[in-house]
């Protein structure tokens, strides 16, 4: 194949408009490493990791292909409903092992989406059998993003089209609003603010009703604004909040599980102490579909059965990658890895700075973000077709990277060279200047 995919071809893509085909979309054909090649053999640094983030132990590995191979020759599949598989025990054993604070109960589902999903059944069932049977309500923040699954879609508090075009929803979703201390949404300054995004849950709550709360859902980084990290306080209020009023604790690290921050999982950075979390993505760094939901021995022993079943949970093949990929992980110490070239990465990125358009740049591990404006003392927005120019011409330079909100982010292969972030500072350092140009900075 060299040609670019155009209208004329059969498959459908997700979230890629008529005229983008028109124009052509590129076809990435191999990985190997940090980079990915297209259609024409044009290498691309991949600065997202396949642009959902979740390529973690980069393109190219064998040995998970191996791994997938030779249980495919064993046990290819089996029911997760009354049976088990060594993989998937294995795989609990293991997340139990390397899970944060309690959590050390598991399901493995085929990605995010239906992690969150799952998630909400699992509490839903908690509060039923406790004979808690009003709560059915999800409070989540705007800027959020928990897949767009029947559920979890209450809970997406970004990209509207994506909740809009779907309502009616089922019931009971709620927001408040998120930590996003460089625009806060209640025009206030930290530390002077008593951190009120957080404290604000519980007028919710009252407002809504505390016995028809289930869960209360949020990412531990969020990336609705650009890998945005709350204060250090943040998770604890919410914490003691959620269990005034009973309500279950569901942390989200679908995209920032498996080191991606720095640490395994990123509820690390703040002690937080969740009933459950959802994972994905770093799980098998993408090589397979297989997302997860970890939950307290509290949660699980409350429920008898879990009338709940989809056809590829607990999947083996999937399971022994992710065993594999978690080896992998730890053997090359790619967490630290991330820790250690994020502080270099971020520190390019603090090179950035005096450039009247870059507002914020911020990061944990090798999750990253530069938030533009075109105003700093006002921090007004920046417009979203600058950032589209700024992501094109990066890739004319070699160079794949996204935009949420108001930022570009970096969200690497955790295999990441000092090398590969010099060559993107340099990328950057071009790209934002000509753009600062074109809109008159």
């Amino acid at each position: 194949m060299n040609k670019k995919m155009n209208e004329s071809s059969h498959l459908i893509l997700h979230r890629t408009s008529k005229d983008e085909l028109k124009k052509g979309v590129t076809v990435i054909t191999r990985g190997e490493g940090v980079r990915v090649f297209d259609q024409d053999g044009k290498s691309y640094l991949d600065l997202n990791s396949g642009i959902t983030r979740p390529v973690h132990v980069g393109h190219g590995r064998k040995e998970l292909a191996q791994a997938a191979y030779d249980q495919m020759s064993t046990l290819a599949y089996f029911s997760p409903c009354g049976f088990s598989s060594e993989p998937a025990m294995n795989l609990a054993d293991k997340m139990a092992e390397i899970a944060p604070a309690a959590i050390n109960r598991f399901v493995f589902e085929c990605d995010g989406s239906e992690a969150v999903e799952t998630s909400m059944k699992i509490a839903k069932a908690y509060h039923q059998m406790r004979g808690d049977k009003g709560r059915f309500k999800v409070i989540s923040r705007e800027g959020a993003y928990h897949g767009v699954n029947g559920l979890g879609v209450r809970a997406l508090g970004v990209v509207p089209m994506m909740r809009q075009i779907m309502e009616p929803l089922a019931p009971g979703g709620v927001f408040i609003k998120s930590p996003y201390c460089y625009r806060c949404p209640h025009n206030l300054t930290y530390p002077n603010c008593d951190v009120a995004c957080a404290r604000l849950l519980e007028e919710r709550i009252l407002f809504e009703g505390p016995d028809q709360i289930s869960v209360f859902i949020g990412e531990a980084i969020q990336q609705g604004f650009g890998a945005y990290a709350p204060v250090k306080e943040y998770w604890d209020i919410i914490r003691e909040i959620c269990d005034k009023y009973g309500i279950l604790m569901i942390i989200d690290e679908v995209i920032t599980g498996f080191g991606r921050t720095g640490k395994m999982f990123a509820t690390e950075h703040f002690n937080a102490k969740p009933d459950m979390i959802t994972m994905a993505k770093g799980l098998t760094s993408g090589y397979l579909p297989l997302g997860g939901v970890g939950c307290t021995d509290a949660v699980q022993d409350s429920i008898e059965v879990l009338n709940h079943l989809h056809t590829y949970g607990n999947h083996p093949v999937s399971c022994q990658t992710a065993i594999k990929n978690i080896e992998i992980i730890e053997t090359e110490k790619l967490v630290e890895n991330s820790e250690k070239i994020g502080r270099y990465f971020l520190d390019g990125l603090e090179s950035l700075t005096d450039h009247p358009s870059v507002g914020e740049v911020r990061g944990k591990g090798l999750w990253l973000a530069i938030d533009f404006t075109m105003d700093k003392k006002t921090r007004a927005n920046y417009p979203g077709t600058s950032l589209n120019r700024m992501i094109s011409l990066a890739m004319e330079k070699g160079a794949l990277m996204k935009s949420m909100g108001c930022a570009l982010e970096f969200a690497p292969p955790l295999i990441l060279a000092k090398s590969d972030v010099d060559e993107t500072i340099e990328i950057l350092e071009e790209i934002i200047s000509k753009e600062e140009k074109e809109l008159g900075l």
